[in-house]
């Protein structure tokens, strides 16, 4: 469109015309000045404008006539032209409404609807993607019948309504089952379920309303589960999703039937332990071990229920617990348990010594220590009275052999001492004979006295221990040993000891026998050496290799002279002198001889010489001791 003369640059774009729009006469500057959109609004509002527009215009000189006629002029030509305007924007929201109508009735109009309503991008079931309204997604969902794709009990119910699908699965569903045979199992041990009480129950309706409800999305479901709901609906068409009906008891109720089987079955972990020991087999009795359960009897119901929905109606479930394994077994007390250590000495053809050396052992014979436990062989044994069994025998008292009810009782303490050091044990007292025996090597002894001296030990292991005591009347030995749970890996141990000595005294010492007959003597003490004894433990392994030596304890035995007993009891019952340097005793003088009368015709005779009684020398006899060994 032309622009006109000098004016044109103060003024905006001329309004558009229609194509196909006549316009009648030429638009000039003034029109365009004089144009307003809102003079569409009618005659008034022009008029109004005009009239403002003249007032404030400057007068010219023209005449008055001329000026009226050109205004009225141009305020014709703008009416018409807003009469124009309103009839083409009439006529075109007219066609606007005729077409869309058409498009609608016609179904074209569907996409440019659609074009302005959310979308979301789904998934099909040949994995391509593609963009759908919300709308259409819900509508393809929204359906009365079962997807495609959907199975229970082997049936395809796609396409099915709820009807249809329970009269087709019911057809194959099988009968109930006459009765549940479940058993629970706890470790090997089977305890039987009585399931009689419960009723069986098909969940087939649960089963369709769920098979049903797959991928349908709720009504109030968000754009994002649609979306979701829409690509599951069309992977069923790939991947089938099947569903089983199954026979279901009430939960509650199988519940209190399992718990009162169960519970009982609650337990508190203990170990295997040493009840008692026969002597004669010498073999250990044991109470056995018992394992810690702590039973789910919720757990466990669950897991009868599940075999039951799984169609399975007879079995064995595992009761579900918490297990707590002893720390010791009877099978670990048979394979670590047993004879530790073992020791004997030969004894004497004494008799009385040889039957307190039994009687000792018997009472010791079977003597179980608890873990910590000490054992006093004073208290045990006994005080060695007559009243108690005791005889009287060789002992060593004061630093000689003397005769003392329970002697040889101190063989069997040694014997003990050497089987309880081999075991390992704790030895919390032990004192030494005055001088070495000859049962057990130099420092290997231990000596008891009830009242003064004791021997000692301790379990010192976390299991018990048994002592077993024998005298054998088939050899004359003495036997100790000791049970309880044997040294690691089959080691072993000896007791040893090694020994040195110093020079033996050749003095004697000599004391007065006052019940002792003048001319007799008893040696009731050999000379014997001093002596150091340096005693070892001497670990093996089980092949006998020699693994360590550990020196145990160091035992002094002081040097004696031997020691005689001299008579010193005269015939008439009077004490005899005695020099005890020499051991000898003065006789005393004879008693005078009486004088016979004077015959009256005497012969005469030649009167005796008197002979000299010397003093008497006692003859050493030695005690009858033998091999007989201190207490």
């Amino acid at each position: 469109m032309k622009k006109t003369g000098a004016n044109s640059k103060n003024t905006g774009r001329l309004p558009a015309v229609r194509p196909g729009t006549t316009i009648s006469s030429p638009i000039t500057s003034s029109d365009v000045a004089e144009f307003d959109y809102a003079s569409l609004g009618g005659g008034k509002k022009s008029k109004a404008r005009s009239a403002s527009a003249n007032k404030s215009a400057p007068k010219k000189a023209a005449p008055k006539k001329a000026a009226s006629s050109a205004k009225r002029s141009s305020s014709k030509k703008a009416s018409n032209k807003g009469k124009a305007a309103v009839a083409v924007i009439a006529a075109v929201l007219c066609l606007l409404v005729v077409v869309g109508g058409a498009l609608y009735l016609t179904g074209y109009a569907k996409p440019v609807i659609d074009f302005f309503k959310p979308k979301i991008e789904v998934t099909l079931a040949d994995g391509t993607v593609q963009e759908m309204t919300v709308d259409d997604a819900r509508a393809e969902l929204a359906t009365d019948t079962f997807y495609n794709g959907i199975i229970i009990d082997g049936v395809d119910v796609g396409g099915m309504t709820k009807e249809q699908a329970t009269q087709a699965v019911a057809a194959v569903q099988p009968e109930a089952p006459v009765s549940l045979n479940i058993s629970l199992d706890l470790d090997g041990s089977i305890y039987p379920l009585d399931l009689s009480s419960l009723p069986l129950e098909s969940n087939m309706t649960q089963v369709i309303d769920e098979a049903f409800n797959y991928a349908k999305p709720a009504p109030d479901a968000s754009d994002e589960a649609v979306k979701v709901s829409y690509n599951l609906y069309q992977q069923l068409k790939n991947q089938p999703v099947e569903y089983t009906t199954a026979y279901t008891v009430n939960t509650d109720g199988l519940l209190t039937i399992v718990s009162g089987v169960v519970e009982p079955l609650n337990s508190t972990v203990s170990d295997a332990y040493i009840s008692s020991f026969d002597v004669e087999s010498k073999g250990f009795d044991v109470v056995p071990e018992n394992v810690g359960y702590s039973v789910d009897a919720q757990a466990t119901s669950d897991a009868v229920k599940a075999l039951i929905d799984s169609r399975t109606y007879e079995g064995t479930v595992g009761v579900v617990a918490e297990k707590t394994e002893p720390a010791l077994t009877v099978a670990q007390i048979n394979d670590n348990f047993g004879l530790v250590s073992s020791f004997k000495t030969e004894t004497t053809n004494n008799s009385n010594r040889n039957a307190n050396i039994a009687l000792a052992c018997e009472k010791i014979n079977g003597t179980i220590l608890q873990p910590g436990e000490e054992f006093s062989f004073n208290g045990v044994v006994g005080q060695r009275t007559t009243a108690n069994g005791f005889k009287e025998a060789t002992v060593i008292q004061g630093g000689q052999y003397e005769q003392g009810l329970g002697g040889g009782i101190c063989q069997v303490s040694s014997t003990l001492y050497n089987a309880v050091v081999m075991a390992d044990l704790e030895v919390t007292e032990r004192n030494n004979h005055a001088w070495p025996s000859s049962y057990v090597d130099y420092g290997l002894d231990a000596t008891v006295d009830y009242g003064v001296l004791d021997f000692k030990f301790k379990n010192n292991t976390d299991y018990q221990v048994i002592v077993l005591a024998w005298w054998d009347s088939s050899d004359s030995t003495c036997h100790c040993e000791i049970y309880g749970k044997k040294l690691p890996d089959g080691q072993y141990i000896k007791f040893i000891s090694e020994a040195s000595f110093g020079a033996t005294p050749t003095n004697v010492e000599y004391v007065a026998n006052a019940e002792m007959p003048v001319g007799q003597t008893n040696t009731v003490r050999s000379p014997h050496s001093s002596c150091t004894a340096v005693a070892y433990q001497v670990w093996y392994d089980k092949d006998g290799n020699e693994i360590d030596k550990v020196e145990y304890n160091t035992t002094y035995y002081r040097s004696f002279c031997k020691k005689v007993e001299v008579g010193v009891l005269n015939p008439d019952g009077t004490i005899a002198q005695f020099d005890a340097a020499t051991g000898t005793v003065v006789a005393p003088p004879p008693p005078p001889e009486e004088t016979a009368p004077p015959a009256e015709t005497p012969a005469e005779t030649p009167a005796e010489t008197p002979t000299e009684t010397p003093a008497e020398t006692p003859a050493e006899t030695p005690a009858d001791t033998g091999e007989a060994p201190p207490t």
